[in-house]
């Protein structure tokens, strides 16, 4: 009998083994539970805060679509606190020795499931904002100066995306006004590093030293039925 049970025990642990190895159990203390992140109908951005105890784990979820472009900004309540973001496929394309840790822009590669990871090594809170216009690369516009001109405007309603060449050195000043107040844009290098957000709260007048020479991209967010009006000037020099 005792034979029996010592086998029947076994296996047991065995076919527990087998379906943990594929799928994470949401008992597991290791794995924590997935919270979808939620965007409002029309909305190209969400916000959510939390608190992450010391050696703790919050995950997020998001659905996207290849080649829309995702930016986030986590403001965190100390730098012991770290996210990573995971792909569908994997593996991650922003981890904890990454040091953009408050905003990072990235163009997503593929469609489906992306998995976004805050740990932190001290209790601590956060904020964290993801912002994915509706439009992709594939749709961008660019922004063409007059012959001899160093200011163009362009004009438009909801989102939209516009790409720009410029070198490095140079200094762009854009100048944005939506008729819904609510209106924001992104300024992207050509790396692909951040150099305005829509987490800046100055959002109508900016001036940006462009770091690379290239094609930089400027994303427009606003809500579906208003419109923009948005002024790129670059000095030549």
């Amino acid at each position: 009998m005792r034979g029996k049970m010592i086998a029947a025990a076994a296996a047991l642990l065995t076919t527990a083994g087998v379906a943990g190895a594929g799928v994470a159990s949401a008992a597991s203390p290791n794995i924590p539970t997935a919270t979808p992140l939620h965007f409002a109908r029309g909305a190209t951005s969400t916000d959510v805060r939390g608190h992450v105890g010391a050696g703790g784990d919050r995950r997020y979820t998001f659905q996207a679509r290849a080649g829309q472009t995702a930016t986030f900004h986590l403001a965190r309540s100390t730098s012991a606190m770290t996210w990573t973001l995971v792909g569908p496929t994997g593996p991650s394309v922003h981890d904890a020795h990454s040091p953009r840790q408050s905003d990072f822009t990235y163009t997503l590669p593929e469609s489906g499931t992306y998995y976004v990871d805050i740990v932190s090594s001290r209790a601590a809170t956060y904020d964290l904002s993801l912002s994915i216009p509706a439009t992709t690369g594939g749709s961008s516009s660019t922004i063409a100066f007059p012959a001899g001109g160093t200011r163009a405007t362009v004009e438009g309603t909801g989102s939209h995306s516009y790409t720009f060449g410029a070198r490095a050195g140079q200094r762009a000043t854009v100048h944005f006004t939506d008729s819904s107040a609510h209106g924001a844009w992104t300024l992207v290098a050509p790396d692909g590093s951040p150099l305005h957000t829509t987490m800046t709260e100055q959002q109508r007048d900016v001036t940006v030293q462009l770091p690379a020479t290239g094609d930089h991209r400027l994303d427009v967010q606003a809500p579906a039925g208003s419109r923009y009006t948005l002024t790129l000037s670059i000095p030549r020099g």
